[in-house]
């Protein structure tokens, strides 16, 4: 028989399917999570999961999305009245969501990359043109930044942090921190007027 839940419990539950998938995605990683390890983490029964997301894969896409919301919320905070920022302001406050403890896709390794690659092929994420939007979006929004960027080098700027993250094994890990101020300065060069 089926249980019914109030939204109430409804909301809760999937909170807890969601903190789980952080924990999970950071200590043992995507391609080794299955859906009836996040119910378990979450105390919650398998069906329960099923209520929420029809797939690992759609799960894994409501924690990148979950991620990018609350990015987007602490970026949205700092805007001007006019729906503009300050270039150095809004690099630094980018910069904050390229830390591991504010962006959980810093923590992944590289084999769980591979495992989004192969498994979010019909999505938004790994898709150059949906990047460029997002950068174009963004740029009339950047006061003091000069008019003839390339999209794109911003978005490997970006990407490059990712990968180095990615790679942290066969690097000095405790500089990593020191090279993504170092790409953000490279970043805030390059925008500059």
């Amino acid at each position: 028989m089926a249980i019914a839940f109030t939204q109430e419990q409804k909301d809760e539950i999937q909170e807890k399917l969601i903190e789980a998938g952080f924990e999970l995605s950071t200590s043992i990683g995507f391609k080794k999570m299955t859906v009836a390890t996040v119910a378990k983490s979450a105390g919650v029964a398998v069906g329960s999961f099923y209520i929420f997301f029809d797939s690992k894969e759609n799960f894994v896409l409501a924690l990148i999305k979950e991620a990018e919301k609350e990015a987007e919320l602490r970026m949205a905070t700092v805007f001007e009245k006019d729906g503009t920022i300050p270039l150095k302001k809004f690099l630094s406050v980018f910069r904050e969501n390229f830390r591991p403890e504010t962006n959980f896709l810093l923590k992944i390794r590289l084999d769980d990359w591979v495992w989004l690659k192969s498994h979010l092929t019909d999505t938004t994420y790994f898709n150059t043109s949906s990047d460029r939007q997002k950068i174009e979006y963004l740029l009339p929004r950047i006061k003091g930044v000069r008019e003839d960027i390339d999209p794109g080098v911003v978005v490997n700027f970006i990407k490059s942090i990712y990968a180095l993250y990615q790679n942290r094994e066969t690097l000095f890990e405790e500089s990593l921190e020191t090279n993504v101020d170092l790409i953000f300065d490279s970043i805030y060069r390059y925008l500059k007027a």
